[in-house]
């Protein structure tokens, strides 16, 4: 599946690319987070691949630092989604927002693999570039980023956003209307809160974000890895709600966006993550069976909330995305911290229904956690992030097994 996702080429300035798009039909372009997953499922099979996946993010980097949401490499955005996505003018090369920073962690990661020491040094440089873009452009005094669309959080639909966005959420048509805002402004992050306009400090994003700083250090710049750590105490003083024991997102207004979504457990994935706070998240969250612990594990929206669907949501013809159904972008995040965290049979069960969705209904988009029924994309590139999961937990065997 992934060789027939694989796109490459030359552009007629000279730039070698070699992506996976995330679906043919559906999303043929270069999607950023995407294409880190893509590059951590390729380095299972060819790290060769995997690094020219890596290279072609960075050959798309721009003078500002920014490597965008979504790269046309073939050429402009179809007409269909020319008012969907976020450019500034229909024939950028690239769009203007972000999506979760996981690029520094995923770097390190492929470089180890390949056993590179150029790679290490040349995605230093392109991670460097971006950092310093993502904390000029973006971070607020404690060095926590912000967003300016859900979508820039890779979560576009998520009720984590409704209530302060109302009729602007996605995909409704005030979404428009948010965007239009954003893009008279350039899609400037800091005009476009001085001008009053949505923002939010989102718990997945700056999750990302400290992943990234910890590639960083592993890539073997200084002073990152202090860094990740002042990053860390600032996402658990800003965003943990230690009465609730989950993470939630920030608003607009400094309010507490108290939506149980699984962006809430996905800083069980930060190396640093206090061993108390994240017992309490396994524990009182992950592992609730009314909650996120269902059939097929781990749900967009617990299933406690009033939001929660299981299965497609539509408004019109559009899908509205993250509100239930299992993706297996979260399966990765929240597998990191069973296994540091010595929850080995957890582990296991997770990644045993992970792998059963597959078997079950193919490499598809997002899947009902009650029934496993596959739905959205029918084979869509990050879903092959199970045989990356399935290969972390005999790792983890392996190390045990060692220190035995």
């Amino acid at each position: 599946m992934l060789e027939d996702n694989w796109r490459e080429g030359r552009t007629d300035s000279g730039l070698v690319y070699g992506y996976t798009c995330p679906d043919a039909t559906k999303y043929p372009d270069q999607f950023f987070w995407d294409s880190c997953f893509h590059a951590l499922a390729w380095s299972r099979f060819d790290v060769k691949r995997a690094m020219l996946e890596l290279r072609s993010l960075a050959a798309a980097q721009q003078t500002s630092g920014l490597i965008g949401h979504t790269t046309f490499w073939s050429g402009p955005v179809r007409l269909a989604r020319a008012f969907s996505y976020n450019l500034i003018r229909r024939r950028d090369f690239q769009t203007a927002t972000i999506q979760p920073p996981l690029l520094g962690w995923v770097w390190a990661e492929v470089a180890e693999r390949a056993g590179d020491a150029e790679f290490a040094d040349e995605g230093r440089a392109v991670l460097e570039r971006l950092h310093a873009y993502l904390d000029r452009e973006r971070a607020d005094a404690d060095g926590l980023i912000g967003v300016l669309q859900p979508d820039e959080t890779g979560l576009d639909a998520s009720p984590t956003f409704d209530r302060p966005l109302g009729w602007r959420s996605h995909p409704n048509p005030g979404f428009l209307a948010l965007q239009r805002f954003n893009r008279l402004r350039g899609f400037d992050y800091r005009r476009i809160v001085a001008d009053g306009g949505f923002h939010a400090t989102d718990v997945l994003v700056n999750t990302a974000w400290i992943l990234g700083w910890e590639g960083l250090a592993r890539l073997g710049h200084p002073g990152a890895a202090d860094r990740a750590s002042r990053l860390t105490r600032a996402l658990i003083t800003r965003l943990f709600d230690a009465d609730a024991a989950f993470f939630f997102a920030e608003g607009p207004n400094g309010e507490r966006l108290d939506v149980r979504t699984w962006a809430g457990l996905a800083p069980l994935a930060i190396g640093g993550l206090p061993t108390e706070t994240a017992h309490r998240l396994i524990a009182e969250h992950l592992l609730d069976p009314a909650s996120f612990w269902l059939r097929y594990p781990v749900p967009s929206t617990a299933a406690t909330e009033r939001s929660f669907v299981p299965g497609e949501l539509r408004f019109l013809w559009i899908e509205r995305y993250w509100r239930g159904p299992t993706w297996l972008f979260s399966t990765w995040f929240i597998l990191q911290g069973l296994a540091r965290f010595g929850y080995e049979a957890e582990a296991a069960h997770l990644i045993e229904r992970t792998v059963e969705l597959i078997r079950q209904s193919g490499f598809r988009e997002y899947f009902n956690p009650m029934t496993g029924e596959g739905m959205g994309a029918r084979n869509f590139g990050v879903s092959t992030i199970a045989i990356e999961c399935a290969a972390m937990l005999d790792r983890g065997r392996a190390k045990r097994d060692e220190v035995a």
